[in-house]
């Protein structure tokens, strides 16, 4: 993603930003008045309600999109956070200088529109696992795409995924009691195993797919 020319061309034009960990760019509520370009790094993408309850949307990594809505007048987003996981690095770009730049380079426009499309699908993938899928599923699957992601780390007996029990809750929809629970039957079964802050899928991703169906 991050070769294409028009994506290049946005780097170059942009403005770069350094974060630290758990820096949190959008809050529910802001009315977001750039777009932003993930270059290293990651961030998640998360709802909150009003009693403090959050659950994590997605995680975003080099090459992806955050903050597009501010493309249209007075767009907000009254239960969405962003914050980085971990020391970040990316490309920032005003609404105004945005504006600007589409015009210049109309073909940003269709990267943009692409990399929309495939999170939409996701978003759709994601409410029917939680619409037709068991906590231990949710969790299986959750596992299964983080196990994908660019910063999941090899091991080798499988892959490591850096992840909270707590964040794990977030992802799935439910108490961290209910992740702990589903978490040991994976244990059980042979498919998971503590490892330091994260966990170790064993045989990699692809062998939690048929547990995550």
């Amino acid at each position: 993603m991050l070769d294409k020319p028009a994506i290049r061309s946005f780097v170059a034009t942009a403005h770069k930003r350094s974060l630290a960990p758990k820096h949190t760019l959008l809050h529910a509520g802001d009315q977001p008045d750039a777009l932003y370009l993930m270059l290293e790094g990651s961030v998640s993408v998360t709802l909150a309600d009003g009693d403090g309850r959050e659950m994590v949307l997605t995680y975003l990594g080099p090459g992806e999109f955050f903050g597009e809505s501010c493309l249209f007048a007075d767009a907000r987003h009254p239960n969405m956070i962003v914050r980085t996981r971990g020391p970040t690095l990316l490309a920032e770009m005003g609404r105004r200088a945005l504006h600007s730049f589409i015009d210049s380079h109309p073909d940003f426009l269709i990267e943009l529109a692409g990399q929309l499309g495939q999170r939409l699908q996701c978003v759709n993938q994601r409410l029917a696992q939680l619409t037709f899928l068991d906590v231990t599923g949710r969790l299986a699957q959750t596992l299964l795409d983080l196990g994908r992601k660019p910063d999941a780390l090899p091991h080798p007996s499988g892959v490591i995924v850096r992840i909270s029990r707590t964040e794990l809750a977030r992802h799935i929809g439910c108490s961290r009691e209910m992740a702990g629970r589903a978490l040991k039957k994976l244990r059980h079964d042979g498919l998971v195993e503590d490892y330091g802050r994260g966990i170790l899928i064993f045989g990699g991703p692809e062998a939690l797919a048929r547990r995550a169906a």
